[in-house]
C-alpha cells in the first residue's frame, strides 16, 4: 500500500477541526463509477464541499490518498458514526452502471472484481496500520464496518455500499473475510490482537464442557445434523465417529474420525452431538510419525535441504497467523500461517502452535522446489542454509514460477539483488513487501 497525503485544506470539514476518539473504522465505496482517486480529491478541496472521508482508495492502482488527519471527525456516514469511525473510500471500476439506487449493471465483470479486490488489498493493509495505531481489535464487534452495516446499526445513512459490490459482481466475498484479513495484517505486522478464536482455543485447551462433551471426546452425529454455519452434511459425515478438537460456547469442532482415516475439522453445533466415549482407540489408529528431522529443522523433500527454525520464523512473522478459516485477497479459504490446503468455512485452529506445524508441512512443498532447482541445475550456485531459508521464503510468498525467474541464470549475488524488486501487490509497492524482501536478502547474504 502507497499512501499519499492529499490534505483537503479548503474542505470546512478540515477547517472544523473537530478531534474524535477512534474507535472503529468505516469502509464505504462511492456509488459511481469512477476509478481515479484524484478526483474526488479534487472535488472535496472545495470552499463549498458537503461531504468529506478521511481516505480513497485508487481503483486503478490501489494507492490511498489521505484526505483528512484520522482522528478528525469526517462527513462521511451522515449519521453519528462519524464521531466514532475513520471513513475510507474505495474508488468504483468504470464498467458499472447505476440504475437506481445500489443496483447497477457491469459491461466488464471479471475486470470489475479485480479493481475491487485491488481496493480491498490496500485497504485491508490501511485498515491494519489504523487498527495498529489506535489500539482496535478488527474482529471485535462494531470495529470494522461497512457503510451498510453503520446502517443496520443506525450509526449511517441508508446506503448499501460497499456489499452491493460483493453481491452483484458474485465475488464470493463479505465483511467477514474483510475483517479477518485485516487481523491476519495485523498479525503479520507484529501487533498483537483480542481475537476471540484465540480465546476458545485457550478455553478448548483447559478441556471446557459443551454439553458433558470435552475435548477429545469420542462423539456421533445425529440424524437432522447440518454444519454450524447451516450447510447440509454429507451422510458419510453423519455415519462416523469423530474427536472433537476445540470447543467454544456452543461450536465445536471436529477433527479426525476415530479410526484415524478422515480430518474434516468442522464446527457443529452441541446439540446435533453426543458423546460416544473416549479416543482410546485414536492413539492406536494414527500412524506411525516418519523419523525426526534434523535438530532445528523442518522437514523438506527427501534427499535434500529442510527449512532451519530460524527460517520457519522468518516466514511466520511475515505470513501473519489467524486461528479462523478467513478468505484471503486470492479469495481462498486461508488459516493460520497462510495455509489454503482443505479449508473449509468456520474453520479453527485452537493455537499459534498448531498454526505452525500447519505452516511446517506446507514447507516441505516449497523447501522441495528448491531442492529441485538446485538438482536440476536451475539454481547454479552451492546454498548454504541462510540461501536455502531466504529461497524457500521467497517461494512461499511469490511462488514457484516466481523463484523459477528469480534463480535462472543468476548467480548469487545477483539473486539478492534482484529479491528486492518483488515488492508490490496490485500493481503498487507494498511496504510489507518491502520488509520481507530486505530482511530475505540480509537472511540469504548472512
Amino acid at each position: 500500500m502507497e499512501l499519499l497525503n492529499n490534505m483537503v485544506t479548503s474542505n470546512p470539514c478540515y477547517k472544523e477541526a473537530k478531534k474524535i476518539t477512534v474507535k472503529g473504522l468505516m469502509l464505504h465505496s462511492v456509488g459511481c463509477p469512477q476509478p481515479s482517486a484524484k478526483v474526488f480529491v479534487r472535488n472535496l478541496n472545495k470552499p463549498n464541499a458537503k461531504v468529506c472521508v478521511h481516505a480513497f482508495v485508487d481503483a486503478n492502482n490501489g494507492k490511498v490518498y489521505q484526505t483528512l488527519p484520522w482522528n478528525y471527525k469526517a462527513w462521511h456516514c451522515g449519521g453519528k458514526g462519524n464521531s466514532s469511525h475513520v471513513g475510507v473510500e474505495m474508488c468504483e471500476p468504470p464498467f458499472i452502471k447505476y440504475k437506481g439506487g445500489a443496483t447497477f449493471a457491469c459491461s466488464e465483470e471479471a475486470k470489475a472484481r479485480e479493481m475491487v479486490m485491488r481496493t480491498l488489498n490496500s485497504a485491508v493493509e490501511l485498515f491494519a496500520a489504523l487498527c495498529a495505531q489506535f489500539g482496535l481489535n478488527p474482529l471485535a464487534d462494531g470495529v470494522i464496518i461497512s457503510h451498510k452495516e453503520g446502517h443496520d446499526r443506525g450509526m449511517a445513512s441508508g446506503h448499501g455500499d460497499p456489499d452491493h459490490l460483493f453481491r452483484q459482481l458474485h465475488m464470493d466475498y463479505t465483511m467477514n473475510d474483510f475483517r479477518k484479513a485485516v487481523a491476519a495484517a495485523v498479525n503479520k505486522a507484529g501487533c498483537s490482537t483480542e481475537n476471540k478464536t484465540a480465546e476458545k482455543g485457550a478455553q478448548a485447551a483447559q478441556g471446557v464442557q459443551a454439553g458433558g462433551i470435552n475435548v477429545g471426546s469420542v462423539v456421533t452425529i445425529l440424524p437432522d445434523a447440518v454444519y454450524y454455519t447451516g450447510k447440509e452434511m454429507p451422510e458419510w459425515v453423519k455415519n462416523d465417529r469423530w474427536i472433537v478438537k476445540s470447543i467454544g460456547g456452543d461450536r465445536v469442532v471436529l477433527g479426525k474420525s476415530e479410526s484415524g482415516s478422515h480430518e474434516i475439522n468442522s464446527p457443529v453445533n452441541v446439540k446435533y452431538i453426543k458423546a460416544a466415549g473416549h479416543a482410546k482407540t485414536a492413539a492406536r489408529a494414527v500412524p506411525q510419525q516418519p523419523v525426526a528431522a534434523p535438530p532445528n529443522a523442518a522437514s523438506s523433500a527427501a534427499g535434500g535441504m529442510s527449512v532451519s527454525d530460524r527460517g520457519v520464523e522468518l516466514i511466520a512473522k511475515y505470513e501473519g497467523c489467524c486461528l479462523e478459516a478467513y478468505k484471503c485477497s486470492a479469495r481462498k479459504w486461508t488459516i493460520g500461517y497462510g495455509h489454503t490446503e482443505g479449508v473449509t468455512p468456520g474453520q479453527t485452529l485452537p493455537s499459534k502452535e498448531a498454526a505452525k506445524a500447519l505452516l511446517k508441512e506446507d514447507l516441505k512443498k516449497y523447501g522441495g522446489y528448491v531442492n529441485d532447482y538446485v538438482k536440476d541445475g536451475v539454481i547454479g550456485f552451492k546454498l548454504n542454509q541462510n540461501q536455502f531459508d531466504a529461497l524457500t521464503s521467497f517461494c512461499y510468498n511469490c511462488g514457484k514460477g516466481s523463484l523459477q525467474k528469480l534463480v535462472s541464470g543468476r548467480d548469487a549475488a545477483t539473486v539478492a539483488a534482484k529479491l528486492l524488486e518483488y515488492n508490490k501487490g496490485g500493481g503498487s509497492v507494498l511496504a510489507g513487501l518491502v520488509r520481507r524482501r530486505e530482511e530475505e536478502r540480509a537472511l540469504f547474504l548472512s
